[in-house]
Formats: C-alpha cells, structure tokens, sequence
C-alpha cells in the first residue's frame, strides 16, 4: 500500500517521497538471545516470556531509534544547520535481521516521508506489559505525535492469520503444526493490539483482506 501511495503522489501531484519501514528497528536476534527466559525460538522455554518466539510483538522492536530517526528527519533543516541526509535501517528476510542505512532520507529530494508499520498507532502508556524486560521498549505512543496525517488499513483478522499460517512455512525449525500454533498465540496477540489502535487513526481505509459479507 505504501509503494502505491508514493506511485500516486508522484504521478498526480508530482511530489517524491521515501518510504519508511519500521522492520528494520527490529531488535537484531543476537539481542533478543540477552534477554530473560529468551531461548532458541522454537518455544522449548516458556513461550510467553521468549523473546525469540515472540519477535513482532511491539516490545521485541527498538521503538526509541524508531522514533529518534523520525525527529530527525522532522527536524532537518537547512536554514538551522540540521542534517538532510538521513539513513534508516531496512530488513533483510534471508538473514532475519536489520540492515544499516538501507534507506536514505534527502531533504532536496523528499518532501514527503511515507512510515509503514503496525503499531505506528499504538499507544503503550498503559501497557503494564511483562515482557518490557529492561523498560526500554516502551515509546510507541510517542510515535504518533511525529505524523501529520495516518491512515490505518483495515483488514479481516481471520483472513490475515490464514495468510500468516500460509507465509511462515518457510521459516525453518517449525513443524506445520508449530506454525499454525504460533500464528494462533502470537500472531493474533499482535494482530489485536494492531486492531486497538485503530481509534487513533486520521483515516480508516478498508484493504481487500477485508471478506465481504454476502
């Protein structure tokens, strides 16, 4: 949806943008290894605790860099001296792990920065969330007030927990049967705390995973 957005600001309105994926404040897996009760992902330890196991979930991302790069590149300035070059990490899906300065940020060129992300909406104030190991993941809530204008796109959870099953039968060390478990506990966990911060959005727009009453 955002690679369509930028296409339409382009075409119809002849404004560049870059587009900013939060994946790539993913906590890298050598980190999640440090924390508490975090085994080898494959859930052999206690699953709700395995930071591993859990990863997606809004405390296994660094939300604190996510949103100092966004102030950055709020902030950048010519007039002020500011930085208008600005790297971001992106993800790399064969290793599992960010990628320094994937994407760059230029304020001659983009005058519109486009943020792509689940729980750029969310509002973990009130959290009182157990797996917050170290308090350094909370500021998600933060986040929001970095956007001018957001919009959530609205899908059938159902639908999206089958395409999740469907997706992650290519990652290794999970039977069939572990990966439907996993996509039902921590999938759906993440998905309804994704749907929790629909209220927050500027706009509700309905995506084609959304089933169609008949």
């Amino acid at each position: 949806s955002s690679f369509l957005l930028a296409n339409e600001l382009e075409q119809q309105f002849g404004l560049k943008s870059m587009t900013m994926p939060h994946d790539g404040y993913h906590y890298t897996m050598d980190y999640l290894r440090t924390l508490g009760n975090s085994g080898d992902g494959d859930g052999s330890d206690n699953k709700s605790n395995d930071a591993i196991y859990r990863r997606g979930a809004p405390d296994t991302f660094d939300s604190a860099s996510l949103l100092r790069d966004m102030e950055r590149i709020r902030n950048s300035n010519d007039d002020e001296g500011e930085e208008t070059i600005i790297k971001i990490p992106g993800f790399d899906h064969a290793k599992g792990d960010p990628t320094p300065d994937q994407h760059i940020f230029d304020r001659h060129q983009h005058p519109v920065v486009i943020c792509e992300g689940l729980y750029l909406l969310h509002d973990d104030s009130g959290d009182g969330d157990e797996n917050d190991t170290d308090g350094t993941t909370k500021g998600w809530k933060d986040i929001k007030s970095m956007l001018d204008f957001s919009i959530f796109m609205d899908s059938d959870l159902e639908v999206c927990i089958e395409r999740v099953k469907i997706r992650n039968r290519c990652i290794p060390g999970y039977t069939p049967e572990e990966i439907v478990e996993r996509a039902e506990t921590v999938d759906r966990a993440n998905a309804m705390t994704v749907l929790n911060s629909k209220h927050r959005a500027d706009v509700v727009v309905e995506s084609l995973a959304i089933k169609k009453k008949s």
